[in-house]
């Protein structure tokens, strides 16, 4: 094969500027400026869904109101997509962790019961032993005994 060729050995190899996915966060962007009737109505309702339902109640205050909150602002898009990624890579990293520490016991838990199941091959051979020490000596002293009564009669 020829090392010339251009299609299996390329001379000069292009790169493309990387394109970026989303804008830059640091945009600046026109905020509205609350109404104030409806900044008073936010913070009457949200303190009265706080009550109910914590959390939830200043979420919507702030929605009705137009402060606290920009649902509709690009930037907070990106940090809430932002912090979702964060989230994520906690979750992933959490669950590698809890997954070696599950293997870690497991692990623990094997060596342990194969200690046990030594332990009781180890006291069962002692039974063993006993029992055929207990035997011998029990046919010994029967046998002393008959020599014993034989000599008495």
């Amino acid at each position: 094969m020829p090392n010339g060729d251009p299609m299996i050995t390329p001379n000069e190899v292009q790169k493309l500027p990387p394109v970026p996915v989303f804008t830059d966060s640091t945009i600046s962007q026109k905020q509205k400026k609350p109404n104030k009737f409806l900044n008073i109505l936010g913070g009457i309702a949200g303190g009265a869904l706080n009550m109910i339902a914590p959390g939830v109640g200043t979420l919507i205050g702030g929605a009705i109101g137009g402060s606290g909150s920009a649902f509709g602002s690009y930037g907070t898009l990106i940090q809430q997509r932002a912090h979702f990624e964060k989230m994520q890579r906690y979750n992933q990293v959490s669950n590698m962790i809890q997954q070696q520490q599950n293997q870690a016991m497991m692990d623990q838990q094997q060596k342990q019961s194969y200690k046990l199941i030594e332990m009781q091959n180890r006291v069962s051979m002692q039974a063993q032993e006993f029992s055929t020490i207990s035997n011998l000596l029990k046919s010994r002293h029967d046998s002393e005994m008959t020599a014993v009564n034989n000599i008495k009669s």
